[in-house]
């Protein structure tokens, strides 16, 4: 099944999502560009963010990312100073963590329950004194010594990367965040799309409103990134804020199968 899915952008929270997403997009070849007026979502890359690399690929094989600006997607497990923590690919990975700098601006808390996250940044070698004059940041030398040498993910932008399970069985901690969500589109339907995580992994799908057209066809089945803002399914005010266009009957049918659920606001769609 093959589904075209229109709906009006809202202005009110396109703004502010889509500045801190085009950080990435803007200074990187590993996301697609898409247009802030034209409200399009990008079409598929290699390096879409629907296939951002992991943080052992870099650790593996740095020299084939320094100086690079990419995405990595995986798990925060150790906060080392006020603006850095450690990435690692699962509990078991014999694989050395890989440094993270926050030279965001924003303050990043490492999330709980296994939550991943999804991090956009230039891979540099670890020379202190670079890293503060170059990224405006401040390190202290006694802390970071272990690691001088090795590559560091100079982070520009960091989202919370949950799956979508996650986010369906424990809302709270996404409600208001911007996030990016990746899982295979088990049903179109009235403007929805609701995702599921991998097969082996059981949980509610979570649905997904879209918030404009997408420029190429979402097809059932197909695997995609999702960036946008968790809310409560609130029928009245979502319609209001995003400029939904729904027929009672339509909005009577997701007040039913929705009401008070999560829901993903789209911003973004990759392929």
């Amino acid at each position: 099944m093959t589904t075209q899915i229109e709906t009006d952008r809202s202005p009110k929270r396109r703004g502010f999502v889509q500045s801190i997403w085009d950080i990435g997009v803007i200074s990187s070849l590993v996301i697609l560009a898409f247009s802030a007026q034209a409200g399009n979502y990008g079409q598929e890359s290699t390096y879409s963010p629907a296939r951002p690399v992991n943080a052992a690929e870099v650790v593996r094989s740095p020299r084939d990312f320094i100086n690079k600006t990419v995405t990595v997607r995986s798990r925060p497990i150790e906060k080392l100073g006020v603006n850095s923590f450690k990435l690692k690919d699962g509990l078991f990975s014999q694989q050395e963590p890989l440094l993270v700098v926050n030279a965001s601006g924003t303050p990043f808390n490492l999330p709980a329950n296994n939550v991943n996250v999804q991090i956009t940044g230039q891979v540099r070698d670890f020379v202190i004194s670079d890293i503060e004059r170059e990224f405006k940041v401040s390190l202290n030398e006694d802390l970071y010594s272990d690691y001088v040498g090795d590559p560091v993910l100079v982070a520009e932008n960091i989202t919370l990367a949950p799956q979508p399970n996650q986010v369906s069985q424990t809302p709270k901690q996404f409600y208001g965040k911007t996030i990016s969500v990746t899982g295979q589109v088990s049903e179109l339907k009235n403007s929805v799309m609701t995702l599921q995580a991998d097969q082996l992994i059981k949980g509610k799908d979570l649905p997904v409103l879209m918030t404009t057209s997408p420029k190429v066809a979402i097809n059932k089945g197909q695997k995609v990134a999702v960036v946008g803002e968790v809310r409560p399914f609130i029928a009245n005010e979502i319609e209001q804020e995003y400029n939904f266009s729904w027929n009672s009957s339509v909005k009577q049918q997701l007040e039913a199968q929705y009401k008070n659920r999560p829901v993903l606001i789209a911003d973004a769609v990759y392929p």
